[in-house]
């Protein structure tokens, strides 16, 4: 047996009717949302770093000791701060398409390539005394396994030459960043945190669109 249904225009238009008395509501409740998670975003993105196990080791751990940092607290709060004002928020407002009523949200937490950040002092290391720097958020964002420095290694132990007061790099074998904690431009610090923590970034965006 065949079957054919047709939907009337005179149904379409009802129901476009109907959608269309919901849509100012539904725009207003949206627009809500967004500025609710324009506040929210920020303080996520800040937690998801501060929980992660690179944060911990740079601000107190043997990773600070490794890539010489003296002012860990300061230099990452920086980049935080960068970080947290520089999510891009794009979105569509709803409108009626095929019967229904779409919306779109989307949001940029970090550059790809860590561009606004790389260059900044917080990323960096300036030893004035020898004459060079050192970039050592490049080091541990992108540079993965592969040695850094050729010919000397760190050494833990206090040590008044040392620019942290608890290593030093000496002649000996190549250095490169500990492998628990290296990345490369897809698979790093900032990247494996969002990962690790896509339910909070999830359950943020269910709150603020219920």
């Amino acid at each position: 047996m065949k079957i054919d249904i047709t939907v009337l225009p005179e149904y379409k238009k009802m129901n476009n009717d109907i959608l269309a008395s919901f849509l100012p509501e539904i725009r207003q409740d949206f627009r809500r949302g967004v500025s609710r998670l324009r506040a929210a975003l920020p303080k996520t993105v800040n937690h998801i770093i501060t929980s992660s196990p690179e944060y911990a080791a740079l601000l107190g751990g043997e990773l600070r000791l490794e890539l010489g940092i003296p002012d860990a607290g300061r230099s990452i709060a920086g980049l935080i701060d960068i970080w947290s004002s520089n999510i891009q928020h794009n979105y569509t407002e709803p409108r009626i398409v095929r019967n229904s009523i779409v919306a779109t949200f989307s949001a940029s937490l970090f550059k790809i390539d860590f561009s606004d950040v790389l260059y900044t002092d917080y990323a960096k290391v300036y030893d004035t005394s020898r004459g060079y720097e050192l970039p050592w958020l490049q080091w541990l964002l992108l540079e993965g396994n592969a040695p850094i420095i050729s010919d000397h290694n760190v050494v833990f132990g206090p040590s008044r030459y040392s620019r942290t007061g608890g290593a030093l790099m000496k002649k000996g074998k190549s250095w490169s960043v500990p492998s628990s904690y290296a990345g490369t431009i897809s698979d790093n610090w900032i990247t494996r945190s969002i990962q690790a923590n896509q339910t909070i970034i999830e359950a943020l965006l269910s709150k603020v669109f219920k």
